[in-house]
């Protein structure tokens, strides 16, 4: 193919290399192919002398740029004019010009954190996992500047971090260190997230224990005012520990008996529960009694949410001497395994779970030794009706002799 000359400077793909013109280009040759333009003027670069200073003036994808440079010297000029044009190439090509790297230490405490604060005020939960998983992190990452971390690095801290605690401990570190390196990326320190490689740990099935009605009575019996209206909303209806903290009073509906839940861990989470007699007495008492929006409001502010209950919710394990202990979190665990018990289909526990899918619901699903045994009866039982049936058809049932 026969390349005309150019009058102006304008520059071809790679692998044709920049088309020579009358003035040598002093942008990179990697970023001339994406200024290559249909229309000479779309690349057309111009220097003039105004009024004793030189300024710039030239077209790029259709629009125009003028500008005086404030230099009386043209090959300065020059240079501030191919720099902007440079810029211009960047951000036709996606090139994402990456900022002064910040060591990992300063960027979580001085960046991240902060914004997770802010962007998680509804969850502070959530905002505690990254400041908990972020002191381990720094321990192993914080003197490196975010650029200089790799996958090896990561590994080696997935191998050194499993042997401190468990898989699925371990897993959560890594996703925090994913989203803070992902919010990096963002903020145009880093081009590529080293986490993305790196295969987390597989984890077990965890440790779910159901509560029997017994340590339920034992508990509840210890349990201060506060924590016994918790424990009895979640093993009554199966909430989890955050969805009871942000009841307010325009989610309860007396009247229809049941239970709103806004929002929650995932979008299933949005919901209706029904409410059991106890649950509706405990609601109604704390609706007439509430100060604020929160029927169970922090102590300090009754405009917020209760955050937590862990330390009354150990102290009543340690008055009823209930061994093994449990989490306040398995009391919905047993909701779950009860209703399965008691005959509830499955996708019916899974709305009531507010699951995101039927698996999630299964692991929920934990039969009793009792109810394993009854089960094995009514099959028995079932064996022996089929048997006595098929013996009934071949011999043939007694007549009624004729009056």
């Amino acid at each position: 193919m026969e390349i005309k000359e150019a009058r102006y400077s304008v520059f071809e793909t790679w692998s044709q290399g920049a088309i020579r013109s009358r003035r040598r280009s002093s942008i990179p040759r990697e970023l001339q192919g994406f200024c290559l333009r249909s229309e000479w003027k779309e690349a057309e670069l111009s220097v003039l002398k105004r009024g004793g200073t030189y300024e710039y003036d030239f077209v790029f994808r259709g629009q125009r740029y003028r500008k005086s440079t404030g230099l009386r010297n043209k090959a300065a000029a020059e240079l501030i004019e191919s720099k902007l044009k440079v810029e211009l190439a960047e951000g036709r090509a996606g090139i994402v010009r990456q900022l002064p790297c910040p060591i990992f230490e300063d960027f979580v405490n001085n960046e991240y954190l902060p914004w997770s604060k802010k962007q998680h005020q509804g969850h502070p939960r959530t905002h505690k996992r990254y400041q908990v998983a972020s002191k381990p992190l720094i321990a192993i990452f914080g003197k490196l500047p975010l650029d200089a971390i790799a996958s090896s690095h990561v590994e080696k801290f997935k191998l050194t971090r499993s042997e401190e605690i468990s898989p699925a401990g371990t897993n959560r570190d890594l996703a925090a260190l994913r989203f803070m390196l992902n919010f990096a990326m963002r903020l145009s320190y880093i081009a590529r997230n080293p986490v993305s490689g790196v295969r987390l740990l597989p984890e077990g099935p965890g440790s779910m224990r159901v509560v029997s009605h017994e340590e339920q009575q034992k508990y509840l019996a210890a349990a201060n005012p506060v924590l016994r209206d918790v424990a009895t909303l979640m093993v009554e209806n199966g909430p989890r520990p955050e969805e009871v903290f942000t009841i307010r009073k325009e989610n309860v509906h007396l009247t229809k008996r049941y239970l709103f839940v806004p929002s929650g861990k995932t979008r299933f989470a949005r919901r209706n529960l029904p409410l059991t007699d106890a649950t509706l007495e405990i609601l109604k008492r704390r609706l007439s009694k509430a100060k604020g929006p929160y029927l169970f409001a922090h102590r300090r502010d009754p405009n917020k949410p209760l955050t937590t209950i862990h330390k009354a919710h150990l102290d009543a394990l340690e008055i009823s001497k209930i061994k093994p202990t449990f989490r306040l979190y398995d009391l919905r665990h047993t909701f779950g395994s009860r209703c399965a018990m008691a005959g509830m289909d499955l996708a019916t526990l899974k709305e009531l779970m507010g699951h995101s899918n039927i698996s999630t619901t299964m692991r929920y699903v934990h039969p009793t030794p009792e109810h394993k045994l009854e089960a094995m009866r009514k099959l028995e039982k079932f064996n022996a009706e089929q048997v006595f049936a098929m013996y009934e058809d071949r011999v043939g049932s007694p007549q009624k002799s004729p009056q």
